[in-house]
């Protein structure tokens, strides 16, 4: 198959925002492969909106999973004929390939029900993947960084590239966007931005908010602006936050959408956060970024590239356990303190 010429491919990385973000140097690197082909990305709804920065795809299709369960409650009948139809569409396509990054039963099944001339996935995917593939990748190190696994997989198309290359980029109207945000805000643009991201998706890899605070108010003594961040359902949280000086902090948590988000992070000297999608959004526009982690493993799922910093209790025998909800009371990040994070943060932030 890879004789013949490539016109069309297509990617599928459906979730999480991280992984998503972790996928998105393999566009990159199929660009410099196929100059001439249409590439296209299948994915979900949430990162759906960092998908479409991307200048080297051609298209990004939503996969409308959440919209069909919502319609599964109350009109099956029309939830069923929304899904083939979708795929009667991604079928008249005619892609010459489909490289499955997602290694799931949902993104394998969506690239078998869009046929393409050749299926392609990790051989080690999970959840009955790997049947619905034609050629299967095998991945040489399971320790490999996220992002290394996905330009691995790329490169079995013949993609090879030494440059990291997300294709981040921000339009006039998305900075212009954040610029008004900013004068709405208030936000003293003399100091040196410091983006606190303190949620995550997991109970066990939340630090503790108190701490957070600690570690803002030390940052905003030494003359620095603190932008907290988040989804909307943080923001009530963040909100009791007590400021040692109250206008040298903004509260965006549920502000700000994807698109808005990457550009703070570009006008921002320092992130702090856990492992997170922010965080790995922050790392790929070369923020310098602080994680705090306990249950993941830095090596596969930390901040990638250089000028990052994790802090992680590797003397803890329940290190990198992977468990959603901790039943060890959090210990691992119970170990981590804000003597810690500020100085690394104070070193950084005076590089």
């Amino acid at each position: 198959m890879l004789d013949k010429k490539v016109e069309k491919i297509l990617i599928t990385r459906l979730s999480a925002i991280g992984d998503v973000i972790h996928a998105l140097p393999a566009a990159y690197a199929l660009r410099q492969k196929y100059p001439e082909a249409q590439i296209d990305w299948l994915v979900e709804a949430k990162a759906f909106p960092l998908v479409e920065l991307n200048p080297y795809l051609d298209n990004v299709i939503l996969l409308p999973r959440k919209e069909w369960r919502e319609m599964l409650s109350n009109d099956i009948v029309g939830a069923v004929k929304s899904f083939f139809n979708f795929f009667k569409k991604m079928k008249q396509q005619n892609y010459d390939l489909n490289l499955d990054l997602h290694g799931l039963f949902k993104s394998s099944l969506s690239g078998f029900l869009s046929k393409p001339g050749l299926r392609m996935g990790p051989a080690d995917g999970r959840e009955l993947s790997t049947l619905f593939y034609q050629a299967r990748v095998e991945i040489p190190d399971k320790s490999m960084h996220k992002v290394e696994r996905n330009l691995h997989l790329a490169s079995a198309l013949g993609a090879e590239t030494e440059e990291i290359n997300y294709g981040l980029k921000m339009t006039p109207v998305i900075k212009s966007r954040v610029s008004r945000l900013f004068e709405a805000e208030d936000i003293d643009r003399n100091k040196k931005l410091v983006a606190i991201n303190p949620f995550t998706t997991w109970e066990s890899k939340n630090w503790f908010l108190e701490r957070y605070f600690q570690v803002a108010n030390a940052l905003i003594k030494t003359g620095y602006y603190v932008i907290f961040t988040g989804g909307r359902s943080d923001r009530e949280a963040v909100d009791s936050f007590i400021a040692v000086d109250d206008s040298s902090y903004s509260n965006l948590a549920g502000k700000t959408d994807l698109e808005e988000l990457t550009e703070i992070y570009k006008r921002a000297a320092l992130y702090i956060g856990g492992d997170t999608g922010p965080t790995h959004l922050a790392a790929a526009v070369e923020l310098p970024v602080i994680a705090l982690m306990g249950p993941t493993d830095p090596k596969t799922h930390g901040p990638y590239g250089e000028g990052h910093t994790v802090i992680q209790d590797n003397s803890l025998e329940c290190i990198r356990c992977w468990d959603e909800h901790c039943s060890r009371k959090l210990q691992c990040m119970k170990s981590i303190t804000v003597e810690q994070v500020l100085r690394i943060a104070k070193k950084k932030l005076n590089d």
